[in-house]
């Protein structure tokens, strides 16, 4: 089975990959959203892209802080 397949605004709105988070991405998205939810929150792999959101609901997202494009992203 394949990462899931969704709509990446940061990609300009087109359908990318999204991958679970690391750890380090994970501690960043429960600044963002509540502990509940942020094992629904997947990060687009498109080379470059910074992009989290919701596996449920695309336009439940943010960007992730320029220091994870350095870091692998």
């Amino acid at each position: 089975m394949g990462l899931p397949n969704r709509r990446c605004p940061n990609c300009g709105d087109t359908d990318q990959d999204f991958r679970p988070l690391t750890d380090e991405e994970r501690a960043y998205a429960l600044t963002q959203v509540p502990k509940a939810d942020v094992g629904t929150y997947r990060r687009c792999a498109r080379a470059g892209c910074l992009r989290v959101q919701s596996y449920f609901n695309w336009r439940s997202g943010f960007s992730l802080p320029e220091s994870f494009r350095a870091a692998g992203g």
